[in-house]
């Protein structure tokens, strides 16, 4: 049996989008994210596979649904990938609370339509 590639990374980012919305609950402030490092630490990591899982989506999907900014997922992750002690941790807070929901609603309705 064949694995759709696209919907099985689309199933991925979505996983880790549930991985990062649930760790926003239970750290409530950005001070706690700050403190708690094996917190922030998953959160961070959650954010590299999401661009990871971006990369490997065909161009074909990506071009279908320019309302995802793909290329800047991915460009975070090489970013928190390659630039780790210069990572702006107020940035990553600030993209779990106001993109990540965004990026939840995308996500669930490309697989949805898929």
């Amino acid at each position: 049996m064949k694995i759709d590639n696209d919907l099985f990374r689309l199933e991925h980012i979505q996983e880790c989008i549930g991985k990062i919305l649930e760790l926003v609950a239970i750290l409530h402030t950005y001070e706690n994210f700050e403190q708690r490092w094996i917190e922030r630490d998953a959160m961070i990591r959650n954010f590299e596979i999401i661009g990871e899982a971006t990369h490997h989506i065909s161009e074909e999907l990506k071009t279908k649904y320019p309302n995802v900014a793909w290329f800047e997922i991915k460009g975070m992750r090489n970013f928190i990938a390659h630039e780790y002690f210069g990572l702006q941790l107020d940035s990553i807070w600030e993209t779990a609370i106001n993109d990540i929901p965004i990026l939840q609603e995308q996500i669930k309705k490309i697989i949805t339509n898929y």
